[in-house]
């Protein structure tokens, strides 16, 4: 059977072929020789001692003893193919290590969706509307959801997990922009129920229902983002979603009565920053802008943190200068950026900038404590974020 071709399917349950057959492991005499084999394939580009298998699936295991295990279960892994009517030198042992025979022409679905999601992602690929719904629906599922609860799969599955979320969100955008607004929600519906938490799915619904005309959807479209940020990460929605849907709104001369409660009374939208009431509530801000200029289509941003010495905040009459000039940062600071005072320190998050930025804000830095009565500039730091 040398030179034949297998193809591995792990995106759902696992499974595979050999072009004639099908075969999904249940003849298999071990559970155990099918999580080896999968695994083997996952790394089948290296050689993967005995050690690594003993530590990964015999973790209770001394060393000698879990060997002992692995090579009953190679055997056993051999018996099933031999059974299936398959070469058992499909998987090879040398010195100690294991890996799959590279006479074997494999193709695994993981691979290639994860290769062609690379590519659209980073715009490398002509890929027609057609071609991405192949590519949608390659991904049953999540990775090898047989193993679910197995810790060497996590990494794989979550990488997997991002790719397909980006590629729902390039789809949508696709069919967004060819006015296929229904089937835009169709896949926006599909990236919301996958990853609730994701605002760029909600601020492309809320376009997608104003250009159907369908106002009230997006109202409640809206509140359900709220809702699920609020109750489970305790942050409003990104203040683009409040503008869309106030843009929204003035365009069908409809007036918002009462979106506005919760977390978002603390917001000025009209004007500044938000001011963050208190380092828990900038935290998970930041871990939620994180998230977002990891995907498509968001710019880097920066987070600056400006740390005054120890005892320079002693006296009141510091405090309260210190108090104003976090109220100056708010106001001359964008619609959509972040302040927050935490003891002796002020951090603070300003969208869509990099570190070509940072000369020219540590010019303005320095124009402005110059101006203040500080017996001390704090020190400034700049990490660009992308």
């Amino acid at each position: 059977m040398s030179g034949k071709h297998l193809k591995f399917y792990g995106l759902g349950s696992f499974y595979f072929s050999d072009g004639s057959r099908v075969f999904n492991g249940d003849s298999w005499v071990s559970k155990k020789a099918m999580y080896l084999f999968m695994y083997l394939l996952v790394e089948r580009k290296r050689k993967v001692s005995s050690e690594e298998l003993v530590d990964i699936f015999w973790q209770q295991s001394v060393l000698e003893r879990g060997k002992k295990k692995l090579y009953d279960t190679i055997y056993l892994l051999r018996k099933s193919l031999s059974r299936d009517g398959l070469d058992k030198d499909i998987v090879e042992s040398n010195n100690g290590y294991y890996t799959i025979n590279s006479n074997y022409k494999v193709w695994t679905d993981w691979d290639c969706f994860g290769h062609k999601t690379d590519l659209l992602i980073n715009r490398k690929g002509d890929f027609s509307i057609q071609d991405l719904k192949k590519l949608f629906e390659l991904y049953r599922d999540d990775f090898f959801t047989d193993l679910s609860y197995a810790s060497w799969t996590e990494i794989y599955r979550e990488q997997l997990k991002q790719k397909y979320l980006n590629l729902i969100e390039i789809m949508s955008r696709k069919m967004y922009n060819a006015q296929k607004y229904l089937d835009a929600l169709n896949y926006l519906n599909k990236g919301i129920d996958y990853d609730p938490y994701r605002e760029s799915f909600y601020l492309l619904k809320l376009k997608t229902f104003n250009q159907l005309g369908r106002t009230a959807e997006a109202i409640n479209c809206y509140k359900k983002c709220k809702k699920i940020l609020d109750e489970h990460l305790g942050v409003a929605p990104q203040k683009k979603l409040k503008i869309e849907l106030n843009r929204i709104k003035e365009s069908r001369d409809i007036v918002e009565e009462d979106i506005d409660t919760n977390i978002e009374e603390k917001i000025n939208f009209d004007s500044g920053a938000m001011k963050c009431a208190n380092i828990n509530e900038f935290k998970s801000i930041f871990e939620f802008e994180l998230r977002q200029v990891q995907r498509i289509d968001e710019e880097a941003f920066l987070l600056i943190t400006l740390e005054f010495e120890d005892g320079t905040l002693a006296t009141e009459d510091v405090k309260c200068a210190f108090d104003q000039i976090i109220s100056k940062f708010k106001s001359i600071m964008r619609l959509g950026d972040y302040i927050c005072p935490a003891q002796n320190r002020i951090y603070l998050i300003l969208h869509d900038m990099s570190l070509d930025s940072s000369g020219i804000i540590i010019k303005r830095f320095n124009k402005f404590f110059d101006k203040t009565n500080f017996p001390k500039k704090p020190k400034l730091d700049i990490k660009e974020i992308k």
